[in-house]
């Protein structure tokens, strides 16, 4: 699963090491989920998207729904 949250996170100017501090993970988990695509316990996205300050949606889920909807238009044509 791809998601925005490196994007979200640089365009605030917020470093690695900050985000892991302000969500409680560590800098690995961090990395291992923006360049990795590992999924986040719920718990975790969520304190991810709080230290943020943005919708968890717009970090993990846009992209999914986006890439689904493409797909099912493929589909059809």
């Amino acid at each position: 699963m791809t998601n925005n949250l490196r994007e979200v996170r640089i365009s605030i100017g917020m470093s690695l090491a900050e985000l892991a501090r302000r969500s409680g993970a560590s800098r690995q988990t961090i990395t291992n989920i923006e360049l990795h695509g590992q999924e986040p316990a719920v718990g975790l996205a969520l304190s991810i998207a709080s230290a943020l300050r943005t919708d968890p949606y717009h970090i993990f889920f846009e992209n999914y729904v986006m890439q689904g909807l493409q797909d099912k238009n493929k589909r059809v044509v």
